[in-house]
């Protein structure tokens, strides 16, 4: 289920070439080494997944969008930052500088797991804010930039046939990051009169602790595009290219 051949790795890439790279199917589930050729498209397919395919109707990785995502966090002891917030407008930078750690693939099941290796992601939006910290009001609005780092992301794909067709009917990604996490609020804005200068304060200092409520929402995000990408693509590719003899 790949789409670019080898000999054109190095070739000049533009919009035209892209969509042609990306309707050229390669690797058979017969393949005994089908599992290497998936890797190798995929380290390929950077250029077309940054770019986007719009024959597919397949949107650009960079940035990937995500129109909103809303946060809530109330179990908490009485002297922790309880809260409610609500992201918009937030892009996601680093998606396509993967590297594959894992491949395996499982033509009977129809099932492909991998793990990927994601350096750095760069992520920022709108934020607000409604909260308390110790009993003191907390409402803020600005934006929220947040870099994790030393990712990897766990890949899990589900197939089904129906009729002659595959589908990917099931998609699954677990974000890990070890590195540092670096968060950071600007235009902070807040609307509680002579406390402001606390409110910031408060908010700023629990900035990362935010963009560290985020990763699920991401991880859900993720699954989700990557079940759309695979399933577009699947939708352009010869079934005896697909499903195991």
């Amino acid at each position: 289920m790949c789409f670019v051949d080898e000999s054109e790795q190095n070739s000049t890439i533009d919009g035209d070439n892209l969509e042609e790279m990306a309707k050229k199917p390669v690797c058979h589930y017969s393949d005994p080494h089908v599992a290497d050729c998936i890797k190798r498209v995929a380290e390929q397919a950077k250029l077309l997944l940054a770019h986007g395919i719009p024959s597919f109707g397949i949107q650009p990785l960079e940035p990937l969008k995500v129109p909103s995502i809303r946060l809530r966090q109330h179990n908490m002891p009485q002297a922790r930052f309880k809260y409610d917030a609500w992201l918009t407008d937030l892009t996601l930078n680093g998606l396509t500088n993967y590297t594959f750690n894992k491949l395996d693939v499982f033509p009977e099941d129809l099932k492909v797991t991998g793990n990927i290796s994601l350096p750095r992601l760069v992520m920022s939006g709108e934020y607000v804010v409604i909260g308390q910290f110790q009993m003191l009001p907390v409402e803020s609005t600005g934006i929220i930039s947040a870099n994790f780092t030393d990712c990897t992301a766990a890949l899990d794909a589900v197939g089904a046939k129906v009729h002659k067709r595959m589908v990917i009917r099931d998609a699954d990604v677990k974000l890990r990051c070890t590195g540092p996490l670096l968060a950071n609020l600007k235009e902070a804005h807040s609307t509680t009169g002579e406390m402001e200068m606390i409110t910031d304060h408060i908010i700023h200092m629990h900035a990362t602790e935010l963009a560290k409520e985020v990763q699920p929402a991401v991880e859900t995000a993720l699954s989700m595009v990557l079940e759309d990408i695979a399933n577009k693509f699947l939708k352009h590719i010869p079934t005896n290219m697909v499903f195991p003899n």
